[in-house]
């Protein structure tokens, strides 16, 4: 298996994904537990939207040992459970816990439910989200009142990603195959597709969707449920679409893997995350899910 480091796909970031990659907090943050010393490297695989959240905490934590390296494998195809448990990464990035490895949640994302600027609807339920996903619903006069008479143009994420993998199953759709839809990697050519297409509908990160819209993109954050897309419904857990960004860790992690996770949990970190406009959130009951102690203590 290849990797990259972060640095080599700085340039190649695009805008609005680069603005989550802003440090989000001043340099020379102290890592609880860690010695002032810490030197080695660690390797974070992953292929879901929160790439750039924690690429932007990788650095702030470089920043105070700048005698270790976060390095990155990220890709629609990465399959990063797998890589831990073969040796091959020190932390998965995923959307659930594993009951043979260390899995930590670390943060919530929004899953926003995102259509055209110029198509009329403005809110939509779980039930009907499930039914357009499914196929069982193709027009949009099915869905809401002087709907026109057009196909949906559904625009899925790749199969893997830690996105869709939750979005699926909160809806309950078990059989994708055979449903008629573009499939698109990121989140800015989700918000490409979208304004391509006034009939379209998607589902992206919660952050860079209000970004999007904040930067004019011809794109609307539709109600699911009732209730409104936004950070705070996030946080205290009433928007219906959210995800737990998980850490699954290698048992044999480095010491620089476990530093990293205490700073992403420390006060710190989690304030990052909070203020980040990354779509992740902090976790304000209880973050750990399943926790090994990686000393084995």
């Amino acid at each position: 298996m290849q990797h990259v480091r972060k640095n080599t796909t700085w340039s190649q970031i695009n805008a609005l994904a680069a603005f989550c990659l802003i440090p989000l907090l001043p340099f020379g943050w102290p890592v609880p537990g860690a010695a002032e010393e810490l030197t080695g490297s660690a390797l974070i695989v992953g292929n879901g939207p929160e790439r750039y959240a924690i690429e932007a905490l990788a650095k702030n934590f470089e920043a105070s040992h700048p005698k270790t390296s976060i390095d990155f494998f990220w890709h629609q195809n990465a399959r990063p459970v797998e890589e831990v448990r073969e040796n091959g990464a020190d932390i998965a990035v995923t959307g659930q816990a594993e009951n043979d490895l260390p899995s930590t949640t670390v943060a919530w994302d929004g899953i926003a439910v995102v259509t055209n600027f110029s198509n009329a609807i403005e809110d939509i339920t779980r039930e009907e989200l499930a039914k357009i996903f499914s196929g069982e619903i193709k027009f949009w006069s099915q869905v809401y009142e002087e709907g026109p008479e057009a196909r949906i143009s559904l625009i899925h994420r790749t199969w893997n990603q830690n996105i869709r993998q939750p979005f699926e199953k909160f809806l309950g759709i078990e059989n994708h195959k055979g449903i008629r839809a573009k499939v698109v990697e990121k989140e800015n050519e989700t918000f490409k597709a979208i304004n391509g297409d006034i009939y379209s509908i998607s589902y992206v990160s919660m952050g860079p969707a209000l970004q999007a819209r904040k930067d004019g993109y011809g794109v609307t954050l539709l109600f699911v449920d009732d209730i409104e897309p936004e950070y705070q419904t996030v946080l205290d857990g009433t928007y219906p679409l959210r995800r737990p960004v998980v850490f699954v860790m290698n048992g044999n992690a480095s010491p620089v893997a476990r530093a990293f996770l205490e700073y992403v949990l420390s006060p710190q970190g989690q304030r990052a995350i909070k203020i980040g406009a990354s779509g992740l959130f902090q976790d304000k009951t209880s973050s750990v899910i399943k926790y090994y102690p990686l000393d084995g203590e």
